[in-house]
């Protein structure tokens, strides 16, 4: 049972916070006592006619002529009978009678129509049971009254209607006798206002005297609240209820509660601003008392067919987080989702931002801990278009990559790429056989970047002037600055030409000849010095404009070899090997050489040792490549396959199964090296079995050359340290085999229950065409599936379990196993439970986990998320009726691990 003082506190937040004085003056009671209005003399409504009294006339919907002030035709029909009394103006329909008139609709099992006092009689009849059935439905526009009875003037548009159900929005209100006025306001006797849709309401607000100004608000008197009928005791003299048929702007009142840290609280209490059926804002704030507060600000928005997105931002000061501590710590957070829905229109804009400062989750806990663990965070802003009758297109974005727990920043502001779609310079006409020269295609590529990062470049193994190894890797931001920042940026431009084609060679085997042109513009170059008198090197920067550039050109063997064996027994029918051989020659000259002028050849030590630097050392594009290159690159992928009869098919039709999706091998040669000539070989396979329930993929890196020991030592700490060379000799050479695995990994992933891909898979075509404000609570949906259970789905087990080794010369292996797992199982209709956890083989425990309780209540839903054990043990429980209108009666009681 909820706690008395907090449904009072909430239902003074709703209804005494909206107080308009404005209606102070109506009077609900006085509607039952004046009902001269209504023009209804003693005895006007006879009981209904038995059949003999008049004529009978068959059931048709002619129209008769106008009588008196009757503004619009009336049409009537009943499946039994219609009797007309011409003398007295009065026709009575029987069986399933229904009256149109203008936008008024009236159907029930008896209706009687009075043209003599405008008036309209309609009531239900009783069955052989004793049931009363054809109960009166009235429709006036968009407004429908079920009720008991009801008598209805069409030339004043007043009505009296006993045991009256109505619905306004989401609003559900049941009165034993209602009058209603010509402006279509109710006013209600022994009233019952709810937003559960039940014929019993699981809960209501029980009043005796309520108004209805349609679209608007909801006028009581006296209330209370009653859930399954039972009182209780909390209310007030009067309240205003919201019946809104669309978003209107309003007081949001806070949610309360106690943090040990912070001390008592009201949180995300403020003000909904409706801007319009497009966009709406909050602004809230939360306060403590113990000193710390903050503000909040979010919109939604949307342009159908166009874009819709989302837009908050959270700034906290937070005081004396520990205890006898009384520092002070600002902290915001930004988000931003912004979603193109262009049809028709090829440009494309599109934002993901969130981004703040490191200190933001760790200060602010929530519910999901998935933000308080997550350390990295990605912002993109991206704008993409063609060029309309051009081969090109255009893409502007900005990126900025945070790691809230290392303080490493990047920042990519801007990245600019245009784009030239390839062209065949010498294809003419439409034939459909090409030879290799009409083959030849082109395509341009060009990238321009500006990259800014509070990482410092690592040492480069000499001793440099001006850099201390001592210093950290990350220049705080704080310490940095933005302008800081951006004096630390990289910039440059590049382009790339790649030029292409192919041909067969004996039918079976493809040859693609390709040449890569690319070109690097920067706008400055270093030039490095040895210092003597420092023993470093110097290194200065000179700004201007400076190009470098690049080529390579190579060419590949592909073909496919098929191998089938076919079987005669009933079941399997046939194997199927897949091999897929590549080799590929490539040359690249050494552009390290002094003709070109991208290095330098610099003394590094006092002992006269020198190295080959680049003049574009650690720039955002890099520098050419040093070294010339001729390799030879093979490869061999595999698939195997086979055909199954199953007995339950009666078909010949045989079904395909994959064995082994992928297998393969590959590995290169460079010609020109004078050393380790032979790169290291790697293996690499993938399948799916269990009718693709169990995923299974291998990777595995295998080095063909040798290590020589030098010693085994042990640093001041304890820690073990392995000097060892690399050496030019092959392992087979020495009898050591094919070489060592120095890395190698395994990754098991089982997911049961197909029904969830299948529903996932399903489009939003088959919603039909949404409303603006569907689409805003769809794309909300998106953007945060974490707050809604899919209580269709029985239940859903995943595991994913992922081995990594790895090994150099004679280093101690290193092994690291990862196990997690996350499900949820509905138990009935309204009731289902989620988890997410792992275990950690380190240290022989089980990792963060979490467990997820929602229970659909009908009107009302329970939430409850708890986290057992660790350093983020806590829970947090919610029971909040569902409906909008009610969004803020709700309960919360939670323990955060903040507190802990």
């Amino acid at each position: 049972m909820l706690k008395l003082k907090h449904v009072f506190i909430v239902l003074v937040c709703i209804f005494g916070f909206q107080i308009d004085f404005l209606y102070g003056q109506d009077n609900p009671e006085a509607a039952f006592e004046n009902e001269s209005d209504f023009a209804i003399p003693p005895d006007s409504i006879p009981n209904a006619p038995s059949p003999s009294d008049s004529l009978i006339i068959v059931a048709d919907s002619v129209a008769n002529e106008e009588i008196g002030d009757i503004e619009t035709t009336i049409f009537y029909d009943a499946t039994d009978s219609i009797l007309m009394n011409v003398a007295e103006q009065i026709v009575n329909l029987y069986g399933e009678a229904k009256i149109t008139y203008g936008e008024i609709e009236l159907t029930a099992a008896y209706i009687e129509i009075n043209y003599a006092t405008h008036l309209i009689k309609a009531e239900g009849v009783t069955d052989s049971l004793g049931n009363k059935i054809g109960k009166p439905i009235f429709k006036e526009g968009d407004q429908v009254y079920e009720t008991d009875d009801m008598k209805y003037n069409f030339e004043s548009r007043k009505a009296i209607i006993d045991g009256v159900v109505t619905q306004q929005g989401e609003a559900v209100m049941h009165g034993e006798k209602v009058y209603k006025n010509q402006l279509d306001e109710l006013y209600i006797a022994n009233a019952r206002y709810t937003t559960c849709n039940m014929g019993d309401p699981h809960f209501y607000v029980k009043t005796q005297k309520l108004k209805v100004i349609p679209g608007k608000k909801v006028i009581t008197g006296p209330f209370h609240i009653r859930v399954k009928d039972i009182p209780i005791p909390v209310g007030l003299p009067f309240g205003i209820l919201p019946v809104p048929k669309k978003k209107l702007s309003g007081i949001i009142p806070p949610s309360y509660g106690e943090e040990k840290r912070r001390g008592f609280f009201l949180k995300n209490g403020g003000y909904y601003f409706a801007l319009s059926d497009y966009m709406d804002m909050n602004l809230t704030g939360d306060i403590y008392t113990k000193g710390s507060w903050g503000l909040n600000a979010s919109t939604s928005y949307i342009k159908r067919y166009k874009y819709g997105g989302q837009f908050s931002a959270r700034y906290n000061n937070q005081k004396g987080l520990n205890e006898g501590d009384s520092t002070v710590t600002n902290d915001f957070w930004i988000n931003w989702s912004h979603t193109p829905q262009s049809k028709g229109s090829a440009s494309r804009f599109s934002a993901s931002v969130s981004a703040g400062t490191s200190t933001y989750n760790q200060n602010n806990p929530t519910a999901d801990l998935r933000n308080t663990l997550n350390q990295d965070f990605n912002s993109s802003l991206s704008f993409s278009t063609p060029f309309k009758g051009t081969p090109f297109s255009m893409n502007v974005s900005s990126r900025l990559q945070q790691n809230i727990n290392t303080g490493l920043i990047n920042l990519l502001l801007p990245e600019l790429a245009l784009n030239m779609t390839r062209i065949y310079p010498f294809k003419f006409g439409a034939t459909t056989s090409k030879n290799w020269v009409q083959k030849i295609s082109f395509s341009w590529n060009m990238n321009s970047t500006n990259r800014a990062t509070n990482n410092r470049i690592g040492s480069p193994g000499f001793a440099v002037d001006g850099y201390d190894p001592a210093n950290d890797t990350i220049v705080p931001l704080s310490a940095l600055g933005v302008s800081g920042l951006w004096d630390r940026a990289q910039n440059g431009i590049r382009h790339q030409i790649p030029i292409s084609t192919s041909m067969n060679i004996l039918k079976f085997i493809t040859f693609s000849p390709s040449f890569s042109y690319s070109e690097l513009w920067y706008f400055k170059e270093l030039n490095f010095q040895w210092n003597p008198e420092s023993a470093a090197v110097k290194v200065d920067t000179l700004t201007g404009f400076s190009r470098a550039y690049q080529y390579t050109t190579s060419g590949s063997f592909n073909t496919r070899l098929y191998g089938t064996l076919n079987f005669k027994g009933e079941k399997i029918q046939a194997i199927r090997h897949v091999m897929i051989p590549s080799v590929s020659m490539g040359y690249s000259p050494d552009f390290s050489t002094e003709k070109y002028g991208y290095y330098q050849e610099v003394q590094v030590d006092s002992l006269g040792r020198t190295r080959r630097l680049s003049k574009y050392q650690g720039f955002v594009y890099g520098t050419p490549s040093a070294g010339q290159s001729a390799t030879a690159s093979f490869s061999l992928s595999n698939n195997l396959e086979m055909k199954v009869k199953t007995k339950k098919d009666t078909t010949d039709k045989a079904r395909k199964v994959v064995l082994l999706d992928n297998l393969s091998f590959s590995t290169s040669y460079n010609f020109l090296a004078d050393s380790f000539q032979l790169a290291p070989v790697r293996i690499s396979a993938r399948t799916k079995i269990f009718n693709k329930k169990l995923d299974i993929s291998f990777n595995s890196t295998l080095d063909p050359y040798i290590y020589q020991l030098d010693s085994i030592y042990f640093s001041s700490r304890g820690e073990k340290r392995v000097s060892q060379r690399k050496r030019n000799i092959y392992a087979w050479e020495v009898g050591k085999g094919f070489g060592q695995m120095t890395q190698a990994s395994l990754a098991v992933g089982m997911s049961l229950n197909p029904k969830a891909r299948e529903k996932a898979n399903q489009t939003e075509e088959e919603l039909g065409p949404l409303s603006a404000e569907e689409e805003m609570q769809l794309a909300f949906i998106r953007n945060n599936p974490e707050l809604y259970v899919d209580f269709s789905i029985p239940w859903n087990l995943s595991f994913n379990y992922n081995i990594t080794y790895r090994k150099t010369g004679y280093e101690d292996a290193d092994i690291i196993q990862a196990l997690t797992f996350n499900g949820s199982i509905t138990f009935t209709e309204k009731w289902n439970m989620s988890f997410n956890s792992g275990f950690d083989f380190e240290s022989l425990k089980f990792t963060q986990t979490t467990f997820n309780i929602s229970r659909d209540l009908h009107c009302w839903q329970l939430m409850f998320n708890y986290t057992p054990f660790g350093r983020y043990q806590s829970y947090y429980l919610t029971i909040n009726a569902k409906s909008s209108l009610l969004q803020d009666l709700k309960v919360n009681k939670q323990r955060s691990w903040f507190d802990n």
